[in-house]
């Protein structure tokens, strides 16, 4: 009888040992969901010596790279000329308690670096002062379920410049 009782609750803590174990461990990237999808929309560039400038704007967000990377693969259009053709990656730095994004486009040969934080469905990524170029502020933000606006600006003294601000609607997925 007491190697019964023994045998219960050896097997009793093993399992609960394994519940605990496999409680899944949340991933960073599930606050940035409000940013995944397909998206088209109108870029507004702040033009103040000429005329508007609107570009055609396009952008898929998804998870990739194993679950560790929010993939952004966006282009704007404007008229008469080709396509733009960027990429970013955000990933979330655990040490730092930051979410760190890396700007890859058609137009640099090195990446940009920005880090920041997610407040509700909102994500503001700065770049270093430290690093090559101005200090960037870019700020994803969805105010309703179908609408992502990308604002990137830049620091010029100790205010802030728009350089463009884009807005989307979430494209329908497709009918099969």
């Amino acid at each position: 009888m007491k190697h019964i009782a023994c045998l219960l609750f050896a097997c009793t803590s093993a399992i609960a040992v394994a519940q605990q174990a496999a409680t899944p461990v949340p991933n960073p990237l599930d606050s940035l969901s409000f940013m995944q999808g397909d998206w088209s929309g109108k870029q507004n560039f702040n033009n103040t010596d000429g005329p508007a400038m609107v570009g055609d704007a396009t952008d898929r967000i998804e998870i990739g790279i194993a679950g560790k990377y929010l993939c952004e693969m966006l282009s704007t259009t404007l008229p008469g000329r080709k396509p733009t053709d960027t990429r970013h990656f955000i990933s979330y730095d655990k040490q730092s308690g930051k979410y760190t994004a890396w700007w890859f486009n058609d137009t640099s040969t090195h990446p940009s670096e920005l880090t920041g934080d997610v407040a509700g469905n909102k994500l503001v990524l700065l770049s270093s002062s430290s690093g090559p170029g101005p200090v960037l502020r870019a700020t994803y933000e969805s105010p309703s379920a179908n609408t992502l606006t990308f604002l990137l600006e830049m620091k010029q003294g100790e205010n802030w410049t728009r350089l463009f601000l884009t807005t989307y609607s979430k494209k329908a997925p497709a009918q099969p």
